[in-house]
């Protein structure tokens, strides 16, 4: 027999059907959406586009101490491209298929990443008004665009703004992972995007020549010496016994090269070359000393250097308990006998931008016991940890704002 479904849960199949999928995610669709659920709970609602075409909805539950610096719960509405061919379910179906366990799986591409941390939102800001409770501070949920691809156009861009600035934000609940047992990670931090484009421009000739002082001659020696830092930083992280699982990749820097460019045809040595390393820094080395060491490799063997982002810094919230919005978020968790992880987010989240400007950031997701399936195929979550993560929001929504 088939339970019948909650309508937080219906709610969330609605949110996880709309494609908001790069290159062309309906950002529009998604942002009506996200305005009907905040207005249909009692939520004030405002729509905003620092960049033309990318809207970011804002939905407040005011408090009663409006001046006070509020609560900010992020998530971010893009999700990344789909193979089609390799899932079991349509990818924007959002099927809810019932386990030999009685649980519910729901398919859909963002059932992880992240639209169900939205709806663990809204549904626990559903229950705090629904219960006629009153808050002490004002509480934003802010949906973003685009950080799937970066943020550039999205969060990045709307914490330079006067409406971010309005939201005087104390404190922000941000993307986090869930877990593939009874822990729950902690995102404190994250390792800074450092994409790095090295070019050399050589002697070119016949395929046929030896020819000498060729852009790939000058490339070879910064190609190898990454590639040894890489292999140095993945017996670093071999030692930290991860398991596989990933949890700890933060703590040490990846090195990984992506892309090889140049050459017209075979038999034309070429003038110009390049390669693109993807490069994530942990912070626990320093940024500069590292980029300083970039720029020194790049220049001893003659070769143009581009780091894609160079504004990327280095951002950290410390787990300290004299924050009192940072107590507060470890003792809602203590009550609920939460054993969390502390970690380094091994990618990157739209939380550095916020950090960035002075406001404390956590990535948190209460969902347990959940296979990583982020970007992955048949990306799907537990009905039952859905509607457990509703709850765990509640608590921290209400004890949060009450600071």
């Amino acid at each position: 027999m088939t339970l019948s479904e909650p309508e937080s849960v219906t709610r969330f199949r609605r949110f996880l059907q709309i494609n908001t999928m790069h290159p062309n995610p309906d950002y529009y669709a998604c942002a009506k959406f996200l305005v009907d659920q905040g207005a249909e709970i009692g939520l004030v609602t405002k729509t905003v586009e620092p960049v033309k075409g990318k809207p970011v909805v804002i939905l407040k539950l005011e408090g009663e101490s409006p001046s006070e610096k509020s609560l900010l719960l992020s998530c971010h509405t893009d999700v990344v491209p789909v193979f089609p061919e390799f899932w079991t379910h349509e990818p924007f179906a959002a099927d809810r298929v019932q386990t030999d366990t009685g649980d519910f799986k729901i398919f859909a591409r963002g059932s992880q990443d992240m639209k169900v941390t939205g709806s663990m939102y809204l549904e626990a800001l559903r229950l705090i008004v629904d219960s006629g409770k009153k808050l002490k501070r004002n509480v934003y949920v802010v949906f973003a665009p685009d950080e799937e691809i970066g943020g550039a156009d999205g969060v990045k861009a709307f914490v330079e703004t006067d409406d971010f600035k309005e939201l005087n934000a104390g404190f922000d609940l941000d993307e986090g992972l869930p877990s593939a047992d009874h822990r729950s990670t902690v995102l404190y931090a994250e390792r800074t995007l450092s994409q790095v484009v090295f070019t050399a421009n050589g002697n070119t000739g016949h395929g046929s020549q030896f020819i000498e002082g060729t852009a790939i001659e000058k490339l070879l020696p910064v190609i190898n010496e990454l590639m040894a830092l890489r292999e140095k930083e993945k017996i670093k992280l071999d030692a930290l016994n991860d398991e596989g699982s990933n949890v700890r990749s933060g703590e040490v820097t990846s090195v990984n090269l992506t892309q090889i460019g140049g050459g017209k045809q075979p038999n034309v040595v070429p003038a110009t070359y390049s390669v693109t390393f993807d490069i994530r820094v942990t912070p626990n080395i320093d940024l500069e000393e590292f980029r300083s060491w970039l720029r020194d490799l790049a220049a001893k063997n003659d070769v143009d250097m581009q780091i894609l982002a160079p504004d990327e810094g280095r951002t950290i919230t410390k787990l300290d308990r004299s924050n009192p919005f940072i107590n507060t978020f470890l003792t809602v968790l203590e009550s609920k006998e939460i054993q969390i992880e502390p970690i380094i987010c091994p990618g990157a989240t739209d939380a550095r931008f916020v950090r960035l400007k002075g406001v404390p950031a956590l990535g948190f997701n209460p969902m347990r016991h959940q296979k990583l399936l982020a970007h992955d195929h048949d990306e799907h979550v537990l009905e039952s940890e859905y509607l457990y993560g509703i709850g765990i929001y509640q608590s921290l929504i209400e004890e949060l704002a009450n600071v």
